[in-house]
């Protein structure tokens, strides 16, 4: 573990920092070599057991993945080799099991139309490190998860609720998929001790949620119909007397037990997503919670009742235990200034484990023991860059031109004055997302080349109430796109940036923006990259709605809606989304383009990247086009990953030389 990483000390009084400096060694020469920012991070998650007296990581070893259970004191008690499937969630029952969930692309079949993700688990024993599937192979039903309702302990022996699509053994093929009755799960009991799967109650031709209580009886449900937007939560088994109902056009669940024995937590995403406390006897909600903020939720592990809640804004929260209220406020006062996550914690919450990343760290994970007052670093994302390589991270305020306040995220070069200089623009995926000073391996890349690095949080974004986010409504490739040149233009107004020495890079709904700022916009950027971008939303809604149901003119779910809000339509055939298409423009393009996919992108088709390099082409364009074999949407295997940073670094590089002079 590297030397010079943050520790904590006087838990009991106030927390402090201290930065531990090498004693051994100097500042390094150079920077670290781009493969250890396109690695994955050494360690994906660390969770604590029930009484505090033992840790479960997950390690990367390049690709391949290793489960850890170790004493909190290090030493080790199993190691579980998983293979290269990807972390999807880690959780303790008790003192006695692990359940690692994972997924991987594929298909259900040899005959399946399309790969999806696939979710799994396994079961690690943590007495003698035994390790099983946590759904055997049946013919009964998908050895797959759809959603996980909690673990308890019944008769002695723990259990956990699951999500599971059934099958029908009686049809004759020999195609699992050709067995599925149904489109949404039914739920499952499984015995961790027997492997035994049962299930607990039916689904139903719309979506299904459940809360199970800790003696394992469900209090209740509730249907959602993605076609039209309809929600109803009832009493288990009452369908047909629903507690309370209403329409959500984008999404809707329960999520868990709420403040106290008899309440459940309703998350509504209409146009003005909540959180509500339903009362199950009264019918009455409560909203106690700030719309839109609540970045996580903290549930008690042996009652299930809603502790507190982590907000977005500084590591702010709301919580409803005193005691935790205590240790929070201490651990938001000690780490100001970075992004803060409560990864777990001990049933008596006197032991929490806490992920601290941004401004001058790249990622700890900090065992903290509130009776003794002594907080203990466990393990670093990626230790092998120095703490003096990570470039500088701060939230930037800024306004658009119709004077919208806005924010972004400005990392600078380490060891360059913050003046003039070369900048990549790294707008964030979603785009109902949110960018937030932590360390990015990304941002941080470029920042140790040279390069200041601006992340904006343009109008549409997650985190600043429910108004901004609906602000982004109608406006994806108009006020959403000026947003992020605006910013430019507050920075080298600041003197920070040269306006005319920028590139602009991203993925996903990030990627559609980098297109977007040299087709639809002009004179801003000196080359553009994109890694599963969208670059034609028209054909990004044909292929959802073909690999749902084969149906390329309907358009009524949930996923839909929610696009063609953000793009301001009623119909992917209005003729004005050609108008906001990087595709359809891109005979306007004024500057290069570097176009990288993944092979089994399953949430943007790489048809999008590579018939826009064929648009460019046919335009006489200058383009570059990348496939990533076996990579997904998210950049999970480390490969890949370094092939597509060296690509993109490069290709910056070549348009863009950190240490070139401006041409203006």
């Amino acid at each position: 573990m590297n030397a010079s990483r943050l520790v904590l000390c006087g838990l009991r009084v106030a927390f402090c920092l201290i930065c531990i400096a090498s004693g051994a060694s100097a500042a390094p020469a150079s920077p670290p070599g781009l493969d250890v920012y396109g690695s994955l991070p050494q360690t994906e998650d660390v969770e604590i057991s029930a009484d505090g007296s033992m840790l479960a990581l997950v390690e990367t070893q390049g690709d391949q993945r290793v489960l850890t259970i170790e004493h909190a004191d290090g030493s080790v008690i199993s190691r579980a080799k998983v293979g290269d499937l990807k972390l999807a969630g880690l959780s303790w029952a008790g003192n006695d099991y692990v359940v690692a969930y994972f997924h991987y692309t594929g298909r259900f079949s040899f005959f399946a139309r399309h790969e999806q993700e696939i979710f799994q688990g396994v079961i690690v024993s943590a007495k003698d490190g035994s390790v099983r599937p946590l759904v055997s192979q049946s013919n009964e039903y998908l050895s797959a998860i759809f959603g996980h309702y909690g673990f308890m302990q019944l008769n002695g022996k723990w259990v956990g609720y699951f999500g599971l699509i059934p099958t029908d053994p009686s049809k004759d093929t020999t195609q699992l998929s050709g067995r599925i009755t149904q489109r949404f799960p039914d739920l499952y009991r499984v015995d961790f001790e027997s492997g035994r799967v049962q299930r607990v109650t039916q689904g139903s031709s719309n979506s299904r949620s459940w809360v199970v209580d800790t003696s394992g009886q469900i209090v209740a449900e509730s249907e959602y119909d993605p076609n039209n937007g309809n929600w109803k939560v009832f009493l288990p088994g009452s369908p047909g007397q629903p507690i309370i109902s209403g329409n959500s056009p984008f999404h809707f669940g329960l999520a868990g037990l709420s403040r106290r024995p008899g309440t459940v937590l309703v998350n509504e995403g209409g146009n003005e997503s909540n959180i509500l406390e339903l009362d199950l006897a009264t019918g009455r909600t409560e909203t106690f919670l700030p719309t839109s903020k609540a970045m996580q939720l903290i549930h008690a592990r042996t009652t299930h009742l809603l502790l507190g809640a982590v907000l977005v804004d500084d590591n702010d929260s709301i919580m409803f235990d005193p005691a935790l209220e205590r240790h929070y406020r201490s651990i938001a006062k000690a780490f100001s200034g970075h992004s803060v996550r409560l990864a777990s914690a001990s049933d008596d919450m006197n032991t929490i484990v806490l992920h601290v990343a941004g401004k001058d760290t790249v990622g700890t994970w900090q065992l903290v023991d509130f009776k003794t007052g002594k907080a203990t670093p466990v393990a670093d994302d990626y230790p092998k860059i120095p703490d003096d390589m990570i470039g500088s991270a701060r939230m930037v305020d800024y306004r658009a031109a119709d004077g919208l306040a806005l924010q972004g995220v400005l990392t600078l070069p380490p060891g360059l004055a913050p003046h003039n200089l070369p900048l990549i623009v790294l707008p964030h995926g979603g785009p109902e997302s949110r960018d937030r000073v932590h360390f990015d391996w990304l941002a941080q890349a470029f920042a140790v080349h040279g390069y200041a690095v601006f992340q904006p949080n343009f109008r549409g974004s997650s985190g600043y109430g429910e108004a901004f986010r609906n602000a982004g409504f109608g406006e994806w490739g108009r006020k959403m796109q000026t947003d992020i040149t605006d910013g430019v233009a507050a920075l080298a107004a600041q003197g920070v940036i040269d306006p005319h020495r920028a590139c602009i890079v991203g993925a996903s709904y990030g990627g559609y923006a980098a297109l977007a700022g040299v087709t639809l916009q002009h004179g801003f950027y000196r080359c553009a990259a994109s890694y599963g971008g969208v670059t034609d939303p028209r054909d990004l809604i044909y292929s959802q709605k073909s690999h749902d149901t084969g149906d390329t003119k309907h358009y009524a779910d949930t996923s839909t809606r929610f696009l063609l809000s953000y793009l301001g339509f009623q119909s992917p055939d209005d003729p004005g989304v050609a108008t906001i298409s990087p595709q359809e423009q891109a005979k306007n393009a004024d500057a290069p383009i570097l176009l990288i996919y993944g092979e089994k992108d399953t949430v943007v088709p790489p048809k999008q990247s590579t018939d826009m390099g064929s648009a460019l082409k046919h335009a006489g364009k200058p383009v570059e086009v990348i496939e990533l074999d076996g990579e997904d949407h998210w950049l999970s295997r480390s490969e890949t990953r370094l092939q597509m940073l060296k690509a993109i670094v490069a290709f910056v590089e070549k348009y863009n030389p950190p240490d070139a002079p401006a041409t203006h």
